[in-house]
């Protein structure tokens, strides 16, 4: 490469694995190396550990958020830590209403009964998004695309965020404590990172304040919302139907979830598309010859 890297791509790999390949081929002690990972890998204290001792200096994933890495053991050990914090907003956001829409118009549905010979228009209770409340929590670049998109449809947007200097920059947003949103939003879509503060952030109280015909829209991270008590909720439809792109244990799910006629399905798809994986490949790219060149 111009740049003067040497790129080895290995996928596949479980962490013994892949830090014995890296073991095997860096030549020199003191080569430096860096390691993209994606964010279904996890890094955690041990793994920083062995990273320091192969003369990893940055890891990057190519990912939004630092979920799934121990930034505080990185930081100990001199490994600094790349993100792409704006790679993926856009597809987040379109996967987002895409599910919202899916869910209010019944289009899963109703394309499983037609393919196995059903046609039937009658029996479907659809709609509209005009109209609706929707309930952001988070509104970074996901959260407010999603926002812009929905109201470009009719509907009214509430939102909350722990910066309250949001309120000036969004001013056609009216934001609300959480708990009041969760009242009064037909449509709750969750688009907080996943830290200290937002894990169960959506816990068995905050969740049953949801209206029994609202929809809530999960394509953040799993554990900000609690699966178990979301699950109770749909099965009894004390909710009236969730969308879900992300696990607590991914690339497992709670397998209750399959019981259910009242949520849909997607493994982590939201910010996974040509457009973004490109654009996320170019930016990091950016990011480690910065990083290297101002050594």
């Amino acid at each position: 490469m111009d740049s003067g890297f040497k790129v080895i791509e290995r996928c596949g790999l479980d962490n013994s694995q892949l830090f014995n390949f890296i073991k095997n081929s860096v030549t020199g002690e003191n080569t430096e190396s860096c390691l993209v990972i994606r964010s279904v890998r996890r890094i955690i204290k041990q793994d920083t550990e062995s990273l320091s001792l192969l003369h990893v200096n940055l890891l990057c994933t190519a990912s939004s958020g630092f979920d799934n890495i121990d930034t505080a053991n990185c930081r100990i050990r001199g490994i600094k830590v790349l993100n792409v914090p704006y790679g993926n907003y856009i597809p987040a956001a379109e996967h987002t209403v895409a599910l919202i829409l899916n869910i209010l118009k019944n289009v899963s549905e109703a394309n499983s009964e037609m393919k196995s010979g059903i046609y039937e228009s009658l029996k479907y209770k659809n709609f509209e998004l005009s109209g609706k409340t929707i309930g952001i929590i988070g509104v970074g670049k996901v959260g407010s695309h999603v926002a812009k998109i929905c109201r470009a449809f009719g509907a009214k947007i509430i939102g909350n965020d722990i910066k309250k200097s949001l309120k000036y920059r969004y001013k056609w947003i009216v934001f609300k404590e959480l708990d009041d949103l969760l009242k009064v939003s037909d449509i709750v879509t969750v688009h907080t990172p996943l830290d200290s503060t937002t894990i169960n952030l959506l816990n068995k109280r905050r969740l049953k304040l949801i209206n029994r015909n609202g929809v809530l829209i999960n394509c953040a991270r799993g554990g900000i919302v609690n699966e178990n008590e979301l699950i109770k909720l749909l099965k009894h439809k004390k909710i009236y139907y969730a969308g879900i792109d992300v696990f607590e244990n991914e690339p497992g799910f709670n397998r209750q979830f399959k019981k259910l006629n009242n949520v849909i399905l997607t493994p982590h798809l939201a910010g996974k598309t040509v457009e973004s994986k490109e654009r996320i490949s170019f930016q990091l790219a950016e990011r480690i010859i910065s990083f290297y060149s101002e050594k």
